[in-house]
């Protein structure tokens, strides 16, 4: 087997400075960031604090290489030197669900930063296309273009069969939705080793993944921690192989291998599946519990349904999409965003507060045209009607206009 990474690496400071700019970049206005900064990263607090008036980049990109220095000697020394970890317990307020999230130090996210990049290369390998959550470039928007697609060449086939009378079984008739019972919590790091193993040629790599990971357990904490990068790209490269295995469940019928699923894209731990037969959907579903258990050691909760897409729309990442390959919002996120609107109508105030959870609404009604299909959300039936009477791209730039104002006051 071919492993990848054996030329990285990471115990060089040159090598490691980019991926430890990322961080420091993405971070810099954090306060333990501001701390590592004016600590290891040498800056005095009147640079960092006129660098981040002026948006200067080149006093970070300085402080990130000594950060990198720092960085590669631990890694060469075999010792992270790494405050514990804290979690604490978390009411998610849109699901109402607790949550135990953990909260890394500054240089603990830096070597979280260099330990992701670092496998870059097994990344590309195994995740993949249909895994949209959390990757640059996609998202539920991707997704949500992608199911439409599938839909979209299903019925045009089948209108094609029709019409030179053709025998055609449609890819998309029924669909499935799967969710794992706490995903993170119940992901161990001795399976996700024995997996990365294979596929990681690079020692110290294997070294700093497990290290990271070991620092999660904390307070009889066992899982992958919530809010870790780490945690993350560990948790997609598992679900990889769960993929892989879904797609390649067949049955053997008159002679000739026959494809159980037709379709899957996974959306973290929420998984979809399409199939053209409601018994050979069902079987596959039973065959993906058992693996998920077995080999990864992941519990799918057993309340799945196998739904007609003619009968029930597919509900999934804040969007519904339709058998017609029409996306429409989902009916809770309109009611919302229709009622902070008419609010703002009323009263013609925004607080900063308003502003922002409207700005979060935009995506659903003014999606971008390069990112969101042209039959997309512009034919739900719902937002054409009120997009007159509420103007909404006027009530947007509104919003706009209150968080710029706010965050130049604050600056």
């Amino acid at each position: 087997m071919t492993r990848s990474c054996k030329k990285t690496d990471i115990e060089d400071w040159r090598t490691i400075l980019p991926w430890v700019y990322d961080c420091i970049s993405r971070h810099k206005k954090k306060r333990d960031f501001r701390a590592l900064l004016c600590g290891i990263g040498q800056m005095s607090r009147q640079e960092y604090k006129l660098a981040m008036q002026e948006r200067e980049y080149e006093p970070f990109y300085n402080a990130s290489k000594f950060i990198a220095q720092e960085a590669a000697r631990r890694i060469t020394a075999r010792d992270l030197e790494l405050e514990p970890v804290l979690i604490r317990d978390m009411v998610d307020k849109s699901s109402g669900k607790l949550r135990r999230i953990g909260k890394e130090s500054a240089m603990q996210q830096v070597l979280d930063y260099v330990a992701k990049h670092s496998c870059e290369d097994i990344w590309r390998r195994r995740i993949v296309p249909q895994q949209v959550s959390s990757i640059k470039g996609k998202g539920q928007t991707f997704g949500v273009n992608m199911i439409q697609r599938w839909i979209e060449k299903d019925n045009s086939a089948m209108m094609w069969a029709a019409a030179h009378g053709v025998r055609y079984t449609r890819k998309c008739k029924y669909y499935v939705k799967l969710d794992i019972a706490k995903c993170f919590p119940s992901m161990r790091l001795e399976t996700f080793m024995k997996f990365f193993k294979r596929d990681c040629g690079n020692k110290t790599i294997l070294w700093l993944w497990e290290e990271l990971l070991k620092s999660h357990r904390v307070q009889g904490y066992e899982g992958f921690m919530i809010g870790a990068l780490p945690s993350e790209s560990a948790a997609q490269y598992l679900m990889s192989f769960l993929y892989r295995y879904a797609m390649g469940l067949h049955k053997e019928r008159r002679g000739r291998q026959v494809q159980l699923i037709s379709h899957a894209l996974y959306f973290m731990d929420d998984q979809v599946y399409f199939g053209s037969n409601r018994k050979d959907l069902k079987m596959a579903v039973r065959a993906i519990v058992k693996y998920a258990k077995d080999e990864l050691g992941i519990t799918i909760k057993p309340d799945w349904h196998i739904q007609c897409i003619d009968d029930t729309p597919l509900d999934t990442m804040a969007y519904v999409v339709h058998s017609d390959a029409v996306v429409t919002v989902r009916p809770r996120v309109f009611i919302r965003a229709r009622r902070m609107m008419l609010r703002y109508i009323r009263t013609r105030r925004m607080n900063i507060k308003q502003a922002r959870r409207l700005c979060s609404y935009k995506g659903y009604f003014c999606p971008n045209p390069k990112k969101m299909r042209s039959r997309g959300i512009y034919l739900n039936l719902r937002i054409r009607k009120i997009k007159h009477r509420l103007q909404l791209e006027r009530i947007f730039s509104v919003a706009a206009k209150v968080i710029s104002n706010y965050e130049r006051s604050h600056k």
